[in-house]
């Protein structure tokens, strides 16, 4: 389920919504306190961790297919083409273009030369000074360019490899085991719970579940079959729960279900009881 960010990390790590950082930080485009700040948000929730990884792992290898090639024999005469688009590196004047004709658009014979009025070497000096000068101009919005459009290239390519990708949540939804229920909850609303043992996987889907206490947030858990301690698996605020609230894990062959509880603000590393709903797998 796609969420708009918050306006800073620490905002969406007290809403539960670290996963959504997954293509950021496998673009490499976070600070390092950023990553560091994501690094121990995970350490303190392995099950969160795991699906973080999950996803990291899915945007690195859509960034790595968006650069893969296949060999192939360059077209005859590429390379003559390629060099007819570099600017002239002649230290004699400013860089020439080359005509639609494939010929410098120079007149005919040897390169322009300035006359030397002065018969000196500091003239001569200053003419090398000013073509690389005017070298550096030329060139330079035409790098910037290139850069500015390679970047444009991958990020696009992670967008278009994301979306044509199944989702969690889509494939739980279209597996062939798919077995589902609906529950009424004691808060109020309700939960639809999709299950896939396939997938391993299951989608839980809440709606019309009032706001929780002011101060306070839901905070859901995932129960382990080994009887452990409970793991937490994000926080909804009021405006979580507002309309309808998907959430998707994966790793269920050892979770007996979710628990939902009331927690104060931020959330808690352990549930305060009572739970005020328990969804059971057992569909």
């Amino acid at each position: 389920m796609n969420r708009q960010f918050a306006e800073d990390l620490e905002s969406d790590l007290g809403r539960g919504h670290v996963v959504e950082w997954a293509e950021l930080y496998a673009l490499d485009a976070l600070g390092d306190d950023e990553r560091a700040t994501i690094d121990r948000f995970l350490a303190a929730d392995p099950a969160l961790g795991a699906t973080f990884e999950e996803r990291l792992r899915t945007a690195r290898e859509t960034i790595a297919s968006a650069y893969a090639t296949d060999e192939a024999e360059p077209p005859a005469g590429l390379f003559d083409k390629i060099l007819l688009q570099l600017p002239d590196t002649q230290e004699t004047g400013s860089p020439s273009r080359p005509s639609r004709s494939g010929q410098s658009s120079r007149p005919a014979g040897n390169s322009i030369r300035v006359p030397d009025t002065s018969g000196g070497a500091t003239d001569d000096l200053s003419r090398r000074r000013e073509a690389k000068a005017q070298r550096r101009r030329g060139s330079f919005p035409q790098w910037l360019a290139a850069g500015a459009a390679a970047v444009v290239v991958a990020v696009g390519a992670v967008t278009i490899g994301q979306s044509l990708q199944p989702s969690l949540e889509e494939e739980v939804l279209q597996a062939s085991d798919l077995r589902t229920d609906e529950i009424v909850l004691e808060p109020g609303g309700r939960a639809d719970l999709a299950v896939s043992r396939e997938e391993n996987a299951a989608v839980l889907t809440l709606t019309g579940v009032p706001a929780p206490p002011e101060g306070s947030v839901y905070q859901m858990w995932r129960l382990p079959t080994d009887g452990s301690a409970p793991i937490s698996v994000g926080t909804m605020t009021a405006e979580d729960v507002a309309g309808s609230k998907v959430t998707a894990v994966r790793d269920i062959d050892r979770v007996t279900g979710f628990a939902i509880t009331v927690e104060p603000a931020g959330g808690s590393t352990t549930p305060t009881l009572p739970v005020v709903a328990e969804i059971p797998f057992q569909v």
